[in-house]
């Protein structure tokens, strides 16, 4: 293996580990907090705290633009080399796109409860409370700092957002447990926490904007000029696409087992669903610490270093799948009955299921940024739509027929389509322009990638 490419599974590692930190905080306080709010609320109150908040982020995620992924698909040669002008040009286009999309969501998202409300499953006189949460939606989206963070190699300041996040939930549902309040509580709450996130993550974005070397004279009413960022747009709009078609499979799938079965159900789903991803989650979070390095590789034109990295992370998600099965095996359905403080009959299948769905996920964990990175992201914008198609009508029909065990075999199907077709042009990339082993000598010609007008392609 070459330096590069150690350095780079170094660097991917050590940032992965930041990242886990600071879920691992964050997954070890919601099994307190949302303790706490069930036994506040009781099971159908809280059904409608999930359902509300899980709409919000589901029209968040729909709304938002992924402008961390433009920032450093398009900034990271401009901030390396010193082009502070260009860069903070970049970054101001990121920072428009979040705050707009912000907007967008907020509007969309009251709008969606007026209409909407009604067919979710919420109580008429809870809606109110709901419409007034939606204003969260403005200030959820904190993608640009977050690729500041990454940029600058500064993951463990992701950490410290998500910990602050954290203690505000945790804190916030213990006084609401000790004095019983209700649901408009919790929902200011869960808005508190949001807006925390949002202003420490501003903050520490700007510090290391600036301690990085500034941008003298930055304007966010900066504009890109001809020749810098070539398809930017279409390249955050890919993305943002891709992003928004995934958080239909992972939110809205609670909405319709929510509509189909009653808030209550859609508790046990959310939480088994969350359990199952907790669980999952450090290797998911290899994600966002692995687009810088395929882009240093990328720019390096290092096409056999990126596929050592892919191959070898591959290998060892695979390995660590079979250890998380053994580890829900055992405590899955512990957790899901402490945490709703009620024992659900098989509650164990359903946890297996929910991490089957997950363990099917990791697979696209090194692919989803490759493709991104070479210029292929409309390969994966084109899996997200046959997924989204195929999921939707499949997990209504599953949930009708089988209630929740097949609401999550639902996901389980649509996570493999999502694996192999995410696969397939990945190997065939990889048999084009690093075909077998590395050459032995160290002159090896570039190879032009065709097919996109993005950056890097």
């Amino acid at each position: 293996m070459s330096t590069d490419e150690r350095d780079a599974l170094k660097r991917i590692f050590g940032n992965t580990g930041f990242l886990i930190a600071g879920r691992a905080t964050n997954a070890i306080c919601s099994f307190v907090y949302v303790a706490w709010a069930v036994r506040a609320l009781g099971l159908q109150q809280f059904g409608v705290l999930m359902l509300v908040t899980t709409f919000a982020a589901a029209v968040s995620a729909a709304t938002h633009l992924l402008s961390w992924q433009p920032l450093l698909h398009y900034g990271t040669d401009p901030f390396t080399n010193g082009r502070r002008a260009e860069f903070a040009r970049v970054l101001a286009f990121c920072i428009r796109a979040d705050y707009l999309s912000g907007g967008v969501g907020w509007l969309l998202g009251t709008l969606g409860v007026a209409l909407f409300g009604t067919y979710m499953g919420w109580p008429a006189t809870d809606q109110g409370a709901a419409m007034l949460y939606m204003l969260t939606i403005a200030f959820m989206n904190t993608s640009w700092s977050a690729g500041v963070f990454r940029l600058c190699n500064s993951f463990w300041l992701t950490m410290l957002t998500d910990l602050s996040g954290a203690l505000v939930r945790t804190v916030g549902s213990g006084i609401g447990f000790f004095y019983h309040f209700g649901l408009d509580y919790y929902l200011l709450v869960w808005s508190m926490t949001q807006l925390v996130m949002f202003i420490s993550s501003t903050m520490l974005g700007w510090l290391q904007v600036h301690r990085a070397g500034g941008m003298p004279g930055f304007s966010l009413l900066a504009r890109l000029r001809a020749g810098e960022a070539p398809g930017i747009w279409r390249f955050t709009l890919s993305t943002s696409c891709n992003h928004l078609l995934g958080s239909v499979f992972n939110q809205f799938g609670t909405l319709l087992v929510g509509g189909i079965l009653g808030p209550a159900d859609a508790a046990v789903y959310r939480v088994s669903r969350q359990i199952g991803e907790g669980i999952a989650k450090p290797a998911q979070l290899m994600m966002p610490a692995l687009y810088p390095e395929l882009i240093r590789l990328r720019e390096k034109q290092d096409w056999y270093g990126i596929k050592r990295v892919v191959i070898k992370l591959f290998l060892m998600i695979g390995g660590f799948s079979i250890l998380l099965m053994g580890v829900a095996m055992v405590l899955g359905n512990t957790l899901l009955t402490w945490m709703l403080h009620v024992h659900w009959h098989g509650g164990r299948s359903l946890i297996m299921l929910m991490l089957g769905s997950a363990i099917l996920g990791l697979g696209v964990v090194p692919l989803e940024p490759l493709l991104t990175v070479i210029g292929q992201v409309s390969q994966v914008l084109r899996g997200r739509i046959i997924v989204t198609l195929t999921y939707l009508p499949l997990v209504y029909g599953m949930t009708m027929a089988w209630h929740l065990k097949g609401a999550a075999a639902a996901a389980d199907v649509a996570a493999l389509i999502m694996l192999c077709i995410c696969l397939r042009p990945v190997v065939a990339w990889f048999r084009r322009v690093a075909p077998g082993r590395r050459p032995s000598h160290m002159d090896i010609p570039p190879v032009v990638v065709s097919g996109s007008t993005e950056k890097g392609a």
